[in-house]
């Protein structure tokens, strides 16, 4: 990726869209040195990927908007947290000195809690995903203008995190982030993370070329592994279609909105554990001798979620149709939100202390004390090989935005192709999956695994 080198232009080597314009003797990008991770699998050569500023050089047109995010109507809320308190210690005077007034006070979101809707916060905030970037906004008050009440309240704060500057998959933050009510409840909002480098699993061999290391794990989500965006709905399905639309750009795929809106469809019926919390469960340790919590739904739904009404009257002239529309469209989210909080994220993420943290195993990866699979193929593993399967699979392992992406929307570019391990029920054992003959992959559609579980049973007896 072009942020991993200081002379970018000098590794860039495809041309979107892949490179068909040339004479194709061999693959030109292949998959399979990295692990994937929660949604996506990286390239092995990733510098040469082209720029995400030179247009002509991408498979699909950059102002085409792939999904919005829903907002999470508490995150006005955000500035009512424990830690507040923190801002009565004598050394946050002296940090707020040394940044300057303006800037610390930008980060004062207390106007929120009563101008959500009226000063256009709720309407003005948004995430959104792009062929090419992420493009979010979360305005802040203007200073000194909005406390002195006059000019524009608040102030449009529109970031953009092009996708070859580092962004290497997407995932939910479970716990541990100073975003969520003591680090556990997502009651302002979940985050999400974005990974920052290529690096996926256990600390085995090839530490040069970071081909190991723990880089979906717990501990790069609340240290500085990882880039985060608050305050949404919906952070699971916001992970997915940033890592299609991610998969894409790596692949030189064409992807359009309808595209991206079947893929979406797909997650939900088949992929999604909120539509499905019994089929589609994540296993966490410890079970079933976890340790009850609060889910703060109670706090979710009359705290953060408040019912906020117009106030004006009906005869009143500034009660204009475009407030109406705005209030009724919080009414609903709120209603929505509060709903999905009481079934799904408190009795299913947040009822059990395990449950909270979103640890799937004690040891190994995604557990608890770090990633440990691996370790043992120090030995067997060489360089340039694909990276060795991992041994306790999870449901995301088959259904990586790369599998998506080719069930539903077809074989990637001739010059794209995927090394995989995958289970072979005959042998009993996890099998190197060679690309197909010629230019095309082998799809990973066409598996003898047809389930989740039977891959989680067969893998667990062989570890």
């Amino acid at each position: 990726m072009g942020c991993c080198t200081s002379s970018p232009h000098s590794r860039r080597k495809y041309r979107d869209p892949a490179d068909l314009d040339e004479v194709i003797e061999s693959p030109l990008r292949e998959f399979g040195n990295y692990r994937n991770g929660e949604t996506n699998l990286v390239p092995n050569d990733i510098d040469g990927l082209p720029s995400t500023h030179i247009y002509k050089h991408l498979a699909s047109n950059p102002d085409t908007l792939l999904y919005e995010a829903e907002i999470d109507q508490g995150s006005a809320f955000r500035c009512c947290k424990p830690y507040i308190i923190c801002f009565l210690v004598p050394v946050v005077w002296v940090a707020a000195l040394a940044r300057g007034s303006v800037a610390f006070l930008k980060g004062c979101t207390c106007d929120e809690v009563i101008c959500w809707l009226r000063k256009e916060y709720s309407t003005r905030t948004f995430f959104r995903v792009y062929p090419n970037r992420i493009e979010y906004n979360v305005p802040n008050l203007r200073i000194p203008f909005g406390f002195c009440g006059c000019g524009s309240w608040n102030a449009d704060y529109i970031k953009t995190n092009p996708f070859d500057r580092g962004a290497f998959g997407f995932r939910r933050v479970k716990a541990g982030v100073f975003s969520y009510l003591c680090g556990i409840w997502p009651v302002y909002g979940e985050t999400l993370a974005r990974q920052r480098c290529q690096c996926n699993g256990s600390l085995w061999p090839r530490l040069g070329d970071c081909g190991g290391w723990w880089c979906d794990e717990w501990m790069c989500d609340v240290l500085c592994c990882s880039y985060r965006y608050t305050g949404l709905a919906d952070a699971d399905e916001t992970a997915f279609a940033a890592g299609i639309a991610l998969q894409a750009y790596f692949e030189g795929r064409k992807i359009s909105k309808e595209d991206m809106d079947k893929c979406l469809e797909y997650y939900r019926e088949h992929i999604s554990e909120k539509t499905d919390p019994e089929g589609r469960k994540r296993d966490v340790c410890c079970e079933p001798y976890c340790i009850p919590i609060c889910s703060c739904s109670t706090c979710y739904e009359y705290f953060t979620h408040p019912q906020r009404n117009i106030p004006y009257d009906e005869e009143d002239p500034r009660r204009t149709q475009e407030l109406v529309e705005v209030y009724d469209t919080h009414k609903d989210l709120r209603d929505k939100q509060v709903q999905t909080y009481k079934d799904f994220t408190g009795p299913v993420r947040k009822s059990t202390v395990c449950k909270a943290l979103g640890c799937r195993r004690v040891f190994g990866r995604r557990g608890f004390i770090f990633c440990t699979e691996g370790c043992t193929d120090c030995c067997s593993k060489k360089s340039k090989d694909p990276a060795p399967p991992f041994r306790y699979g999870d449901i995301d392992d088959i259904n990586d935005a790369s599998v998506v992406l080719r069930k539903l929307l077809g074989e990637p570019p001739m010059n794209v192709t995927y090394h995989r391990w995958e289970w072979d029920e005959e042998s009993n054992q996890f099998d190197l999956v060679p690309p197909a003959e010629g230019n095309e992959s082998e799809s990973l559609t066409n598996r003898k695994v047809k389930s989740f579980k039977d891959l989680r049973t067969q893998s667990q007896s062989t570890g």
